[in-house]
């Protein structure tokens, strides 16, 4: 898990602690999930020793879709490794906000991307964000998938490792949402990649009883940009 000493003001703000921090709770009493290590108990952000800005593209495909940009801003690095980040995440009329975090060597483009996601689900169904939340932690614990994989990145095929994830296969809160119900998730990581974070994305089948078109949302990292 990335530690973050500021975790109060940014819990509070992104809403997310049921997911993330009492994993870490709970680490004394069992081990974490290969999953959680991959996920949150790695330092993401350790290939990155200046201050730059990773940049990364976000495609909706399905019901209004969308192309924008997401920038991770890595604005300090302390002396511990651990970093200063803000966030630009989308631009123009699209742009959320999410406070900047301090001490962080995990990639916390991991949390926006779910709690974005959270909060749309929310929107949609009109259920409460912390019941997607509760199915989403208890998913990594047991029934997350880990993969070997390859991507592309400098123009050669990279190691990577990606984790499949589908939390809501049996939620009876779904039953007629079977396009929720079916929502899978990928999670996409290589040590060749800044920030390791090479893909994100969520993806959902099409409800021929509702006419509800197929859906996905994914976030690619492009480049990285000086300071």
């Amino acid at each position: 898990m990335t530690r973050c000493r500021r975790s109060g003001a940014l819990l509070a703000t992104l809403a997310f602690s049921v997911l993330l921090f009492p994993v870490a709770a709970r680490a004394a009493e069992a081990p974490l999930s290969p999953a959680q290590m991959a996920l949150f108990e790695t330092p993401h952000l350790k290939n990155i020793t200046h201050p730059e800005t990773l940049v990364y593209r976000l495609e909706r495909a399905g019901p209004e879709p969308l192309t924008d940009t997401v920038n991770v801003n890595v604005e300090k690095i302390h002396p511990d490794g651990t970093k200063y980040v803000s966030f630009d995440f989308l631009t123009g009329p699209h742009h959320l906000f999410f406070p900047a975090v301090d001490d962080f060597s995990g990639n916390p483009l991991l949390m926006l991307f779910l709690e974005h996601d959270v909060l749309d689900m929310k929107s949609q169904t009109g259920i409460a964000a912390a019941h997607f939340r509760d199915h989403i932690r208890a998913a990594f614990v047991d029934r997350a998938i880990i993969s070997d994989a390859t991507v592309t990145f400098g123009g050669k095929n990279v190691a990577a490792r990606l984790v499949t994830l589908k939390p809501f296969v049996d939620d009876p809160r779904l039953t007629n949402l079977p396009s929720f119900r079916n929502k899978t998730y990928r999670f996409v990581l290589s040590e060749d990649v800044p920030g390791q974070i090479d893909m994100l994305a969520a993806e959902m089948p099409p409800d021929p009883g509702s006419g509800a078109p197929a859906w996905s949302e994914t976030i690619t990292f492009m480049k990285e940009k000086p300071e």
